[in-house]
């Protein structure tokens, strides 16, 4: 069956002098593998340009039933994101995105939510102009709740130890990975009742915070291994 919608590029990768196998994040069908033509001039239907990593674009797809890998006809750009090239912090943190979504990304489902929720994460890391440099943080805890493993905010006196495996506060405490200590499981708890995007951090904070949200992330998404984009993204953002 042909039809249009919108996408997400989340891989690309050649085969052969033309062809292409991209794995799509579409608005109406969730994850697609894809394969396709890319042509280098004007008038080709499928530019490279447009399905570079991350980019979104308007799609016409040829799906067929039963099949791991479909056809994509057409491709144009539907947003330009044209700034995240342009700053290397905000090249990092998209890069750090892609391979986190790659990881994390299993449905071959509708999730509008989900889609618009990256998407609108993508333009914001476009557009602006501060507040920009926690976006990976609040991306990952923001994703978690999509994905269907929200950590749960029951920090109290009585139960003081965030427990990664169970994804809530609890009175035992656990080593690191399978809980934190209480000055994290504290740190934990104030993230999660701040507007992270606004919060000021400093270099250790962000970092710990961050491997906190890994650590969390490979108890409960399966395969979710080493991110090869972690260490240029904490260089970056020192």
């Amino acid at each position: 069956m042909r039809f249009p919608d919108k996408a997400i590029v989340l891989q690309n990768i050649r085969h052969g002098d033309k062809r292409h196998i991209i794995r799509l994040y579409t608005r109406s069908h969730g994850l697609l593998t894809v394969i396709t033509s890319v042509g280098k001039t004007p008038q080709s239907k499928v530019r490279a340009s447009n399905v570079l990593p991350l980019a979104i674009i308007n799609t016409e797809l040829v799906v067929k039933q039963n099949k791991e890998i479909h056809q994509l006809t057409e491709a144009s750009a539907a947003v330009v994101l044209a700034n995240i090239h342009n700053s290397l912090s905000k090249l990092s943190i998209a890069q750090f995105l892609n391979e986190v979504l790659i990881k994390s990304i299993k449905e071959n489902q509708e999730n509008t939510p989900l889609f618009d929720f990256i998407e609108s994460s993508l333009i914001y890391l476009n557009d602006a102009e501060r507040d920009f440099v926690n976006l990976h943080i609040y991306f990952l805890v923001e994703l978690s709740k999509h994905l269907g493993f929200e950590p749960q905010d029951n920090f109290s006196e009585t139960t003081p130890f965030f427990d990664c495996r169970e994804g809530c506060f609890t009175n035992i405490s656990f080593t690191y990975p399978l809980g934190l200590s209480k000055a994290e499981s504290l740190m934990f708890h104030e993230l999660l009742n701040r507007n992270i995007l606004t919060t000021p951090l400093n270099k250790e904070q962000r970092h710990v915070l961050l491997d906190i949200l890994l650590a969390y992330y490979r108890f409960h998404v399966p395969s979710f291994n080493e991110l090869h984009s972690l260490d240029v993204l904490k260089e970056v953002m020192s």
